[in-house]
């Protein structure tokens, strides 16, 4: 009886130092605007249940800096302070959020979400993806349809960005139009993390907005961008009509 206790004692405590483990995620970030495409690294710092992610950036570029990426045949541009990236860092009961994230080429604003999760219909097809097998699950998030691909892990559950609530590790995900893809390319086992999981101390002072009120100001700063699109300016010479178009973004509400 005394060593099925002792055994017992030290499953679980072997359980609980395994979902202790500090891991960084790797993931990679294309989105695709009507042929104009982002390419981002992703850092996603996780342990136990508890994630901090952020872009990886040049560290040689300087503030409102761009350079050419040829591989993907487009451009990326650094906004702004360094400081003061995007991140979305998760609680570790899954339900809750904060996240950075800018309007057009505006200062980035702090939001809370209170997220529940996310409802899948999880699939029997299966694929293999970096030699591990796959599971296959669907879900509609305020306004586009996502489809992912995961791998089971009573221990571990994670994914990209906002995405959660699956039994196991998102290796890809993407939306069904193929807009915003999210790819898993490295699983990294780490003693320390490059930053704390919490909020970075560049945003200590700033105010904390929902996010329906983001939306909101995001509404509103495309309705003044394109407020003007069929407005034609005459000159001596003729007329102009200048277009803004402003991209949309994963979330319509």
């Amino acid at each position: 009886m005394k060593k099925i206790i002792v055994i017992t004692i030290f499953f679980c405590l072997s359980k609980a130092v395994i979902a202790q483990k500090k891991i960084i995620f790797h993931y990679r970030n294309i989105e695709n605007l009507n042929g104009r495409i982002s390419d981002v690294k992703l850092e996603q710092y996780f342990c136990n249940g508890k994630s901090l992610e952020m872009p990886v950036v040049n560290k040689s570029l300087k503030n409102d800096s761009s350079y050419a990426d040829h591989e993907m045949n487009s451009k990326k541009i650094i906004v702004g302070d360094l400081e003061r990236m995007p991140f979305i860092l998760k609680s570790n009961d899954g339900t809750g959020l904060i996240y950075a994230e800018n309007i057009w080429l505006k200062s980035m604003f702090l939001v809370f979400d209170t997220l529940n999760n996310f409802n899948w219909e999880i699939s029997n097809e299966k694929k293999k993806i970096n030699n591990e097998i796959c599971t296959k699950a669907e879900t509609d998030f305020r306004g586009r349809r996502y489809i992912a691909w995961f791998k089971k892990d009573n221990l571990t559950k994670v994914g990209p960005w906002k995405f959660g609530g699956l039994p196991g590790i998102i290796f890809q995900v993407s939306d069904n139009e193929n807009i915003y893809s999210y790819t898993l390319e490295n699983i990294e086992y780490v003693d320390q993390f490059p930053a704390e999981l919490k909020v970075p101390n560049a945003y200590a002072n700033d105010e904390k907005i929902s996010h329906s009120i983001f939306i909101s100001k995001w509404k509103a700063n495309k309705r003044d961008l394109e407020k003007d699109n069929n407005v034609l300016t005459y000159t001596l010479t003729g007329s102009t009509n200048i277009k803004n178009i402003v991209a949309p973004i994963k979330e319509l509400y």
